[in-house]
């Protein structure tokens, strides 16, 4: 009880999410029988994790990626694809998205680096700013989906489950959410009345504006195919990433200054500084859980309402769906995988599942307030109030439960590529 009090109350406080869980966990320690060595002893090992290095990686190639030319290809194709479409810039937004998610790994940085680019776009093109927005905002959370996704590698730290395995996992329901996000874009087009890019389909063209994008579109076989191929691992695809980014926009497209890598570097080191204190009081935090026996309490409670897995998978949907408007992704991976793992583990649940339905309920925080880190991104370049993106992504949010559902209902949906390929 003390645990969550403390929680709750620093959390209204408004202190950093990482000085929350920390300073709930000291305070929680104080009168129990172990000694205080506990929590450093489990700082350092939940900050002492290797595949943690391919967070790091994947994000500063995603920063590298805009400055080196390769998003405005990948933007170009997207177009040629579908863009003259009804609501063809806002499919073309989605899909640029799914694209770039594949070199990122990130929600947030997938939406920064695509929406500054086709929002102002679609605003000239004549679309209202809050739906623009919204559109981006969206497409953003495939960024911790579709893999590489930098949630599903920690996930897979904590639940000691393949990441190769994850990345496997994700690609069915990534591209089901992809296509439904675009189904979701024509239809509010076609009430809104938003028009194509006027562009004609051309199938020369697109194939002109792939191979005048390939050094761009090569850099997700390269890090996927490296990763599936067992040329290296998740966290060498990270660095490769990276390297392959710095080659393309240094000698192939030559956009990218010593200022841009400058900057990249700065902001991922802020990125690495804050996750990597994050996932280490979380470790110590969701340990303390453990001794508080949280998981047992929180089981027996699900199993009292229901001993069907498909069930208690929609509850933890729930759950998370909730936690996600005060609290990180990262946090809550790191925090509430540990307590339910042993819950479904139990009833047979795959951990690639549940793994799978983590982040993509994870995503839904994205959009909810007052929390939601890309609706305060596309708020910011598009001016628009805080509820008014949320109200507009509201469509999208539904459409992103409707993968939730079937992927609680439905596990072949998530583990028929893990089983097929692994």
């Amino acid at each position: 009880m003390i645990l969550i009090v403390t929680f709750v109350i620093l959390m209204f406080l408004g202190l950093p999410l990482f000085g929350v869980i920390g300073l709930a966990t000291v305070t929680a320690m104080i009168g129990m029988p172990f000694p205080m060595e506990f929590i450093p002893q489990n700082l350092y090992i939940g900050m002492d994790q290797f595949p943690l290095i391919a967070t790091i990686g994947f994000v500063m190639a995603g920063f590298l990626m805009e400055p080196a030319g390769i998003t405005g290809e990948i933007i170009d194709v997207a177009k040629r694809s579908v863009g003259n479409f009804t609501g063809g810039l806002a499919m073309v937004t989605i899909l640029a998205c799914m694209i770039f998610a594949a070199l990122s790994g990130s929600g947030p940085a997938t939406t920064a680096a695509i929406g500054s680019i086709m929002i102002p776009g679609m605003i000239s093109a004549g679309y209202r700013k809050d739906d623009a927005a919204a559109v981006s905002a969206t497409g953003g959370t495939l960024g911790i989906l579709i893999p590489p996704s930098n949630p599903l590698i920690l996930y897979g730290v904590v639940a000691n489950t393949s990441i190769a395995g994850l990345f496997m996992a994700g690609f069915i329901p990534g591209f089901v959410m992809t296509t439904s996000m675009c189904i979701t874009a024509y239809i509010i087009a076609k009430k809104r009345g938003y028009k194509g890019t006027g562009i004609k389909f051309s199938l020369t063209e697109l194939l002109k504006s792939i191979w005048r994008g390939k050094w761009a579109l090569a850099t997700p076989v390269i890090i996927l195919g490296g990763i599936y191929g067992g040329i290296f691992t998740p966290t060498e695809a990270a660095e490769v990433g990276v390297i392959w980014t710095l080659f393309v926009g240094l000698f192939i497209y030559r956009k990218l200054t010593w200022k841009n890598i400058s900057s990249a570097l700065i902001r991922t080191s802020a990125f690495a500084g804050s996750a990597t204190i994050l996932v280490g009081v979380s470790m110590a935090f969701s340990r303390l859980l453990t001794l508080y026996q949280i998981p047992q309490t929180v089981g027996a409670f699900m199993s009292s309402i229901s001993t069907n897995p498909s069930v208690t998978l929609l509850l933890i949907a729930l759950f998370i769906f909730l936690c996600g408007f005060v609290a990180d992704t990262l946090a809550m991976v790191v925090v509430l995988a540990p307590v339910f793992l042993p819950i479904t583990n139990a009833l047979g649940i795959h951990p690639i599942q549940l793994g799978i339905l983590f982040v993509v309920c994870c995503e839904t925080g994205f959009l909810t307030p007052p929390f939601g880190a890309n609706l305060f991104i596309t708020m910011k370049i598009t001016n628009v109030k805080l509820e008014e993106v949320a109200l507009h992504s509201l469509p999208y949010l539904l459409t992103i439960w409707a993968i939730i559902f079937i992927t609680a209902l439905f596990p072949q949906f998530v583990m028929f590529l893990p089983e097929l390929l692994l």
